[in-house]
């Protein structure tokens, strides 16, 4: 024979599972999952975006410094940024040699803003 502290507690407790099953259904099918990093993202009119010119810049003098060439920024063709502990750019470069001849490079640049400090993680030349 059941107590009826046992009947109680046998029915609380299903209770309670009924109410997390259902408020687990609701969060599953309230709206889609939202990435929280890590998706690459287009950076519309790159040429323009003061960030992406800046990071283009640093990107250049850094590639030379490292590799002793003399390239010089001439703009950015295109960017995406991904936020991964901080945001990485992602840039194709138009850039000149010391002969005046134009080329296009990928670099990729990790920022974090909060300590002011960019690392060139990549810096290559795409074929023409």
């Amino acid at each position: 024979m059941i107590s009826m502290k046992q009947h109680y507690f046998l029915l609380l407790s299903l209770l309670s599972l009924l109410f997390l099953s259902a408020c687990f259904s609701a969060l599953a099918t309230s709206r889609p999952p939202v990435a929280l990093g890590g998706r690459w993202t287009h950076i519309k009119d790159a040429h323009k975006n003061l960030r992406a010119v800046a990071t283009g810049e640093f990107a250049v003098k850094e590639y030379n410094k490292q590799s002793g060439t003399n390239l010089t920024f001439v703009q950015v063709v295109k960017g995406d940024t991904q936020v991964v502990d901080g945001t990485n750019f992602r840039l194709v470069l138009a850039v000149e040699d010391e002969k005046s001849k134009k080329m296009d490079y990928e670099a990729v640049v990790w920022e974090d803003i909060h300590r002011r400090y960019r690392n060139l993680t990549s810096f290559r030349a795409l074929l023409q």
